[in-house]
């Protein structure tokens, strides 16, 4: 979805410019708390899906996170954050940090093509909370819904 856009990109140096230096806003306990709850949103159906597993690896690589390349280590890593820690580190994230959260966990219920109760119901758990009003996620979705419009 949202990756997508940085693949059609004409100039694709433009983007990894701007994208330079991105994941440096996040620290190392922020990456693994984002990374952790995309993967209980994903699996919340009890099912990994193939194209969960690619944005969960988009998602990664844009975070400037190594993921092991025994997949089950990595997860077994994220996992090992207690839902206390998961949450304080997901409250940490700055504004534009928390608009970031929100496109890429919505994006990340809709990676299989299937969207699926379970997984709503994790993604408004995390949203709500991290003190996300629904308003704000409604904004924060049409924002860019049409910059993918504008630009896709």
């Amino acid at each position: 979805m949202l990756f997508n856009f940085f693949k059609k990109h004409e100039n694709q140096n433009v983007v990894n410019e701007h994208l330079d230096g991105f994941q440096t806003g996040f620290n190392q306990k922020q990456k693994k708390a984002i990374m952790c709850s995309l993967f209980v949103i994903a699996n919340s159906d009890g099912e990994f899906h193939n194209m969960e597993n690619q944005f969960f690896e988009q998602t990664a690589a844009l975070l400037g996170y190594r993921l092991s390349s025994d997949l089950d280590t990595t997860i077994n890593e994220f996992m090992t954050m207690d839902r206390e820690s998961l949450f304080r580190n997901l409250n940490s994230l700055g504004e534009s940090q928390k608009d970031w959260y929100i496109i890429s966990s919505w994006g990340m219920v809709h990676a299989d093509g299937k969207t699926i109760k379970e997984e709503l119901q994790h993604l408004l758990v995390f949203f709500d909370e991290m003190g996300i009003s629904a308003e704000r996620i409604e904004n924060v979705i049409k924002k860019s819904e049409l910059l993918m419009q504008n630009f896709g």
